[in-house]
C-alpha cells in the first residue's frame, strides 16, 4: 500500500492506527470482528506500567502526523523491548498528540474545554491518560457518560438533530 501498488482510502480513523501497530507487534493481524486489534492492544499495555515514555510524532500544518510513531515502534521491536512496554508508549504518545492538538487550537483560538468522544474512548488506558494530561494542561474535559463513545453515540446525536428538523 506504501509503495503505491494497492489503492487505498485516506482516513483521519484512530482506528486505522490502533490496527496497523497492533500488526506491527504481531498482536493481530486481522479484525475478526469491531476493533478486535485495538482492544487486544490495550489488553497488552495495561499489562505495563504507566510513565515509560512517548515515541515521536509530528503536529504541523494542523495535523497530527504518526509516521515518526510507526518508525519509533518499528525500531523498538528490533531493539527487542517488550511489546507491553511498546504498546503502552504507543497509548501515551496518542494522549500526549492529542494535547498537543488541544494546546495548538487553545493558543489559535482561546477554547479551554474539550470533549473526547469516538470509539477509540471506549479504550480505558487511552481515556484514563488523556484525560490526565488535558487536564493538568488546564483543560476542562468532558467525555460520554449516558450514551456510547462510538458510533451508538453518533447514531443517538444524527436521530436527536433529524427528530429536531421534523418538528421545525
Amino acid at each position: 500500500m506504501i509503495a503505491g501498488r494497492v489503492q487505498t482510502v485516506p482516513t483521519s480513523s484512530c482506528g486505522r492506527l490502533f490496527d496497523a501497530v497492533s500488526a506491527v507487534l504481531d498482536i493481530c493481524l486481522e479484525n475478526r470482528y469491531e476493533a478486535e486489534a485495538a482492544m487486544e492492544l490495550e489488553a497488552v499495555a495495561c499489562t505495563a506500567p504507566h510513565e515509560l515514555g512517548t515515541f515521536g510524532f509530528d503536529l504541523s500544518d494542523g495535523e497530527i502526523d504518526f509516521r515518526q510513531t510507526i518508525r519509533d515502534i518499528t525500531r523498538a521491536v528490533r531493539n527487542g523491548e517488550s511489546i507491553p512496554a511498546i504498546s503502552a508508549k504507543f497509548h501515551s504518545t496518542l494522549a500526549t498528540a492529542i494535547d498537543a492538538a488541544c494546546r495548538a487550537v487553545r493558543d489559535a483560538d482561546g477554547i479551554r474545554t474539550v470533549c473526547v468522544s469516538g470509539g477509540s474512548f471506549q479504550n480505558m488506558r487511552l481515556l484514563e491518560e488523556t484525560l490526565a494530561v488535558l487536564e493538568r494542561s488546564g483543560f476542562e474535559v468532558f467525555f460520554p457518560l449516558e450514551v456510547p463513545a462510538n458510533d451508538g453515540g453518533l447514531s443517538l446525536g444524527q436521530a436527536v438533530i433529524a427528530n429536531a428538523r421534523i418538528r421545525q
